[in-house]
């Protein structure tokens, strides 16, 4: 019992005499995502210190592939952004624009993961979702727990001495708090590439909801509550034509980013907006205007109430992610009309990059699904790799 909670590995393999293979736009899952694009893969379970079992999934290459017979290259971990999980890195219909089979076609060990309290990510070893205690997390706990204990458990799987990160958006930011706080994280991950980074945002699009949210941040706790963030968005994803679920999507995130969204195919929008949405805590929410709010890349403020004296409270201070301090070499991917990414701020708190690279057109989501994401970042992502001979597994 203890192995299939703890260390489980299922493999699957694509059938290619089975019935004609589902459309992509059809799939809900992984396991049936992935299959239906031939790879085998594994379904394994981390336990992490405060007990949550994190969904990680491992890509390999069909048997019979050239890179399943070459000398194995470096462990690479790919992990998604905010209200996001896995399946965001398979489900491009035009596979060789989804990055984590490009890697594993190249020979690497393609490792993803999921953060606590999403679709692969629901349970826990003592709490249930329906209690306000299990969603009493935000960036901190995902830096403190789920990407340390994630990056330990695959190199005690793998036997390799580090792995490369590969994080997108709010994945960037806890791989920045992360190995902020664990010094030891820094030789662990021998080289940390961040897709659309966010760690300071400058605020919403819409000035009503940024000045509204800013002036309380906790306000979120009276609008969603204290458990799951904006749970009702699975149910409008099935209720609604597909059509109608893409352009409301669309709507929102001009309305809340300014973003206009044409560099994303309008096929493409109709089978990844499908995967746009998991389970995340309003915590996190909370958190992330905490971090607006203040202009600084900080732990979770436990002190305020849902309406703050101006009066600021003797003695209080929230400690900042020191991420200056940070020794992993890091290789940073932005967009030029990405609202959420405040270059200047983000590279005034990081020490010296290895990379800086914009792409003026994109915006936030192009990093995953751009119709020329692979020519503009992709390409430019495996020279960077090709640059660290050091990241090699043991």
């Amino acid at each position: 019992m203890y192995s299939l909670i703890f260390g489980s590995k299922h493999r699957n393999h694509y059938d290619a005499n089975s019935k004609k293979k589902p459309n992509l736009q059809e799939l809900e899952s992984f396991s049936s995502i992935v299959t239906h694009w031939g790879y085998p893969f594994e379904e394994h379970v981390v336990k992490t210190q405060d007990g949550y079992l994190l969904g990680t999934h491992r890509i390999k290459v069909p048997k019979g592939h050239p890179a399943s017979t070459t000398k194995s290259k470096p462990v690479v971990l790919l992990w998604h952004g905010f209200m996001m999980n896995s399946e965001v890195w398979i489900c491009n219909p035009t596979k060789e624009r989804n990055l984590c089979f490009l890697l594993a076609e190249a020979g690497y060990d393609v490792w993803l993961g999921n953060t606590r309290g999403n679709k692969y990510s629901y349970k826990h070893l003592y709490l249930k979702p329906n209690q306000n205690k299990f969603w009493d997390f935000s960036m901190d706990e995902y830096s403190l727990y789920d990407l340390p204990d994630t990056v330990n458990f695959i190199l005690d799987t793998t036997g390799a001495t580090s792995l490369v990160y590969i994080g997108f958006s709010q994945g960037t930011a806890q791989a920045f708090a992360s190995l902020a706080i664990h010094q030891d994280l820094n030789k662990k991950i021998s080289l940390f590439i961040a897709l659309a980074p966010a760690i300071t945002p400058g605020g919403l699009y819409s000035s009503v909801v940024d000045t509204f949210l800013k002036a309380t941040p906790n306000i979120a706790y009276l609008l969603l509550g204290r458990k799951c963030a904006m749970s009702s968005a699975v149910f409008w994803k099935d209720v609604l034509p597909r059509p109608f679920f893409v352009k409301a999507i669309d709507q929102a995130v001009a309305f809340l980013f300014g973003w206009k969204s044409l560099n994303i195919d309008p096929d493409v929008k109709a089978v990844v907006y499908g995967h746009l949405y998991s389970y995340a805590s309003v915590k996190g929410i909370v958190h992330w205007f905490q971090i607006i709010n203040s202009g600084s890349f900080r732990f979770f403020d436990e002190s305020p109430t849902i309406f703050p004296s101006t009066k600021p409270t003797n003695g209080h201070i929230c400690h900042r992610f020191t991420t200056n301090q940070i020794t992993t070499p890091i290789a940073m991917f932005y967009g030029g009309s990405d609202s959420l990414c405040d270059i200047e701020n983000l590279k005034a708190q990081l020490p010296d990059l290895h990379h800086c690279y914009e792409v003026k057109h994109f915006e936030h989501l192009d990093f995953l699904w751009a119709k020329d994401v692979k020519e503009l970042v992709y390409s430019e992502v495996f020279k960077i790799l090709d640059e660290f001979p050091q990241c090699t597994t043991a």
